[in-house]
């Protein structure tokens, strides 16, 4: 465990607030995502795994559960339902029997571009107002403490 040294306790208050603003900052974001995900016919869980088998197309849903952190059980709905949609494509896993690998079909690739393009559109108008030197600290901070409160969770 890191000591607490005084003296740091403006930076600690600063970066305490921070961590305590993520949970309205995630309500916001999920919300924006959602309404423009809605307007492509999706939901915010449909759109989590389109954009994760773009970036890793022919994952198996255990790799989706790890890549995106999210639980097995929802995993397997989610994929029900695209698949339901016909906005996924499932092939037997020749590397392990009883299983499948996933891909975007067509449609799902056209579904989950659309959506993208719409937040690129939206948050290049954020990030005019940042440089790329405070974004990349940005980026940099905030995946510092997922990991930090990621370990922090497994200790416990």
């Amino acid at each position: 465990m890191c000591p607490y040294y005084s003296g740091m306790e403006h930076r600690l208050d600063q970066l305490y607030q921070a961590v305590q603003a993520a949970r309205p900052l995630l309500r916001n974001i999920t919300a924006a995502v959602e309404q423009g995900s809605q307007r492509k016919g999706v939901t915010v869980g449909q759109r989590a795994l389109l954009e994760g088998l773009s970036l890793f197309p022919g994952a198996t849903a255990p790799v989706l559960c790890a890549k995106l952190q999210l639980k097995r059980q929802y995993v397997s709905r989610i994929l029900k339902e695209l698949m339901s949609e016909q906005l996924i494509e499932s092939q037997p896993n020749s590397r392990r029997a009883g299983t499948h690998c996933y891909r975007l079909s067509p449609s799902g690739d056209a579904t989950i571009t659309a959506i993208r393009a719409d937040e690129m559109t939206k948050l290049s108008c954020f990030a005019q107002d940042f440089s790329a030197s405070e974004l990349a600290a940005y980026h940099k901070v905030q995946l510092a403490l997922t990991r930090y409160f990621a370990d922090l969770a497994k200790d416990t």
